[in-house]
């Protein structure tokens, strides 16, 4: 149960952290610059890590951030309770790491796993295949909600936009927790 606690508070503040940081970049740019922010979106950095570092134990934390994060930064863009479209932003990276596994792919901690969560390419690869999952599922439950469409269409432009920004948004946290937390860890060493 301890574990279950650290790893909560763990996952929520993080990602909690990343939606304020998003936010503000979202929120301080000019109309150019607010394009540009659905383009980087850095909270799924929080999913695709936390559930691949934390295991399972972190989709109650990320489900709760998920929720929380849109609703109090942005109350008045929501016109729908956004339970279900961040219960599918969550699940999507499970759905990536289920379909490795049923590829043969299974994730461990080895470096003779097939999926090693230390391989930096390997995570990418979640990351993708999770991105892909979000941008699909979540604008098809917005159109059939009817939130963002007329009429139940799909937007093609703003589901490449869900995928560009996932992956790239999870990019520069990547890289950017690399960047900082490598040289301490070599410290340590």
């Amino acid at each position: 149960m301890k574990n279950f606690l650290t790893v909560s508070l763990s996952t929520f503040v993080f990602s909690s952290v990343l939606w304020i940081i998003w936010s503000f970049f979202l929120l301080q740019g000019d109309d150019n610059f607010k394009m540009l922010g659905s383009l980087f979106y850095y909270p799924h950095a929080a999913r695709v890590l936390c559930i691949v570092y934390f295991g399972y134990r972190a989709i109650p934390a990320l489900f709760l951030a998920e929720i929380w994060g849109p609703l109090l930064l942005f109350p008045e863009a929501f016109n729908f309770y956004p339970y279900i479209p961040s219960l599918i932003s969550v699940m999507s990276v499970p759905m990536a790491i289920i379909t490795l596994e049923f590829s043969g792919l299974k994730l461990g901690s080895t470096r003779d796993s097939p999926l090693n969560r230390t391989n930096y390419r390997h995570v990418a690869l979640i990351t993708l295949i999770s991105a892909f999952y979000n941008a699909l599922i979540k604008n098809l439950s917005l159109s059939l909600f009817e939130v963002n469409y007329q009429e139940r269409l799909v937007d093609i432009l703003q589901v490449c936009q869900f995928l560009i920004g996932d992956i790239l948004g999870t990019a520069i946290i990547f890289i950017l927790l690399a960047t900082i937390l490598l040289p301490i860890l070599r410290v340590r060493r």
